[in-house]
């Protein structure tokens, strides 16, 4: 992973531990975000598994390959759409792009303010 703050960032570990324990540290960065999705998942997993244990434990399986596929995708096209845009932190579509972004959060969160009783 190249980083882009000051100087070189030296990794003292490579190998199998250090990218489980990336992962472990992705994986608790981001678990409060994907809770709210998975916990209906789980509920209907849950009262699934009552009469069908196997049906459950397949539900459960495909919704978890469904949703790594979706982050492995997007790994590993990133460098593919950068090459195929040729975009980089100066180009005139990424800045776009990310001023598009950043008025569509703002609408959003406005939006979220203006209906909020």
């Amino acid at each position: 992973m190249p980083f882009s703050g000051p100087g070189n960032v030296g990794f003292k570990r490579k190998g199998m531990l250090a990218t489980f324990i990336l992962g472990l540290v992705f994986g608790i960065a981001l678990g409060p975000c994907t809770f709210a999705f998975m916990a209906p998942m789980l509920g209907v997993t849950f009262k699934v598994a009552s009469t069908s244990l196997a049906y459950g434990i397949a539900l459960l399986v495909v919704y978890g390959v469904g949703h790594c596929s979706v982050i492995v995708f997007a790994g590993t096209c990133t460098e593919l759409v950068r090459h195929y845009m040729n975009w980089n932190e100066k180009s005139k579509g990424a800045v776009i792009l990310k001023k598009i972004c950043g008025i569509l959060v703002l609408l959003g969160g406005l939006y979220l303010i203006y209906t909020t009783p």
